[in-house]
């Protein structure tokens, strides 16, 4: 028995193979992006192109260990079996393998022998991929965006290294928590939600007794800007009052990006809640119950107002957790509000102000139960989300019987809305990261320094918690607007009010050479 990898002098039959191998490798792209798209898609349906590229733009560290395994268990390992069927039907057809068998034919490996009638039917299928993602993720939109240019940025960007804040005499403290996928949609009717029943019944109460804006009469919060619908993006724009651009370049061979890849700096060219609370001489310190890497999250709180960073490596390393601990992401946040009341009672000590940032993780899609909940009924997601409704407003009640309460605010927001298609389609009002749609993220400012002008009837999305977390402290803003945000305690109108939202999100959506040239670098 002989193999060969050509046919001998006929370079004919080489070019030949060469096409099929490529037509082989392309059929592979082709089943790996159907496949994935299939999985993704009915998983996590509510995402966006920017979202995906982002992700498959940085590494998977940090990531959910479940996430990866069902990503090579739903995908990739699917994908590999039928490639690997189709290989063997193109290398080995029956009359190939009974010849092999009584031993009087030469295995070729190349040419596949893949019909020339499989080409068109590759670019029909590519087609209909494409048009079928066009369809769900506006992918000629988005590349649209990316040619067009818009000045909206460079025009109305308030720079808050160049706007006169001041401080009250007395500064406060600031605790922000930023509840996983934490959306107004998840209460009920009467209370501006899609359902029924109130699944978050803890939190509506923490609205009604406090200050929580709203889109119209009830308790419906902000929309979501194109570009800050995953937790770093929301993050981004809740603390610069920006959207996080998707964008990779490399600077005289210095590779840089927002994706966390050999990061040099992240948003150098923004002024950032914690640069500002940096300045004036808060200590600042960030709890997180994941790994804080993922997503450039440390990197993004270590440049801009240099956090402690405690994320879940951090608690093995100081002995907070087992060796071997890990649940969900990392821990699960009843831990992470066991620790948030020990590192407040540490804070409280110190004779500077302080801000606690908590980014909690249980209700991250498709939702982790821990002992508090695990025996309720319901699926996982309706379990986390209810149990993290419980456990915040626990903590906040256990704040408020504190000494450092009194001197305190406190903001809790959601990072974006939830991933979570089935929850929502069951409501009827399922959409995806619109501002005109029925989902919004949750606000609610405690201890607020001052009183809002109008809290019903807005719009106003997360770029707007920038300037209003610190008009909430008792800072004093000139103009009222930091980055894209206005202050939502302020009668300044936002740029969702004065533009509408469809102006407003598509002069977002574009390219903006101020954004590349003063912001990114």
């Amino acid at each position: 028995m002989k193999f060969q990898l050509f046919p001998k002098n006929k370079s004919t039959k080489k070019k030949t193979a060469i096409l099929q191998v490529i037509a082989f490798l392309f059929l592979f792209l082709l089943i790996l992006l159907s496949i994935a798209c299939v999985w993704a898609l009915r998983e996590y349906s509510n995402i966006s192109l920017e979202e995906i590229l982002f992700y498959l733009s940085m590494p998977l560290q940090g990531t959910a260990r479940g996430f990866t395994r069902d990503l090579v268990l739903h995908v990739f390992l699917p994908t590999a079996v039928i490639c690997f069927v189709i290989f063997l039907l193109a290398v080995f057809p029956i009359k190939k393998v009974l010849a092999l068998v009584t031993r009087k034919h030469k295995i070729q490996i190349l040419p596949l022998r893949i019909p020339v009638y499989v080409f068109p039917i590759l670019i029909v299928w590519m087609v209909l991929l494409y048009t079928k993602g066009n369809g769900l993720l506006d992918i000629s939109g988005f590349i649209g965006s990316r040619i067009h240019q818009s000045t909206l940025i460079e025009e109305r960007y308030a720079d808050p290294s160049k706007v006169a804040l001041t401080f009250p005499q007395k500064k406060r403290n600031l605790i922000t928590i930023y509840i996983e996928s934490g959306e107004s949609t998840m209460q009920d009717r009467e209370h501006g939600g899609v359902s029924e029943e109130n699944w978050i019944p803890e939190m509506t109460l923490l609205e009604e007794k406090n200050i929580s804006f709203s889109q119209n009469d009830l308790y419906a919060g902000a929309a979501v800007a194109p570009a800050c619908g995953w937790t770093i993006a929301g993050m981004v724009a809740q603390t610069a009052g920006i959207p996080l651009k998707f964008y990779k370049y490399d600077n005289h061979g210095l590779s840089a990006d927002n994706m966390g890849n050999d990061l040099v700096r992240f948003l150098p060219g923004a002024t950032m809640l914690g640069d500002i609370l940096e300045d004036e001489g808060y200590h600042t310190v960030f709890l997180c119950g994941s790994d804080f890497d993922f997503g450039g999250r440390t990197k993004m709180y270590a440049q801009h107002g240099h956090y402690d960073i405690e994320d879940y490596y951090h608690m093995l390393s100081v002995g907070k957790l087992p060796e071997d601990y890990y649940y969900g992401w990392g821990f699960e946040d009843k831990k992470l509000y066991a620790f948030a009341k020990e590192r407040l009672l540490e804070l409280e000590e110190e004779d500077q102000p302080f801000h606690l940032g908590l980014l909690t993780v249980d209700t991250h899609f498709p939702g982790y139960t821990c002992e508090i909940c695990e025996n309720w009924e319901g699926n996982d997601t309706y379990k986390s989300i209810r149990c993290s409704s419980l456990q915040l407003y626990d903590f906040i009640e256990w704040c408020k019987a504190q000494d450092f309460f009194e001197d305190t605010t406190i903001v809790v927001t959601g990072d974006h809305v939830s991933m979570d298609k089935a929850l929502y389609d069951v409501a009827g009002e399922y959409n995806r990261h619109l501002g005109s749609s029925s989902r919004f993220v949750y606000n609610c400012f405690i201890n607020a320094q001052v009183e809002p002008v109008k809290v019903k009837n807005r719009k106003f999305t997360t770029l707007d918690f920038f300037p209003s977390v610190l008009a909430a402290m008792g800072v004093t803003i000139d103009g009222d607007q930091l980055g894209l945000g206005v202050n939502l305690f302020s009668d300044k109108e936002t740029l969702s009010e004065e533009l509408g939202y469809d102006v407003f999100f598509d002069e977002l959506n574009r390219k903006s050479l101020y954004y590349d040239s003063k912001l990114l670098r």
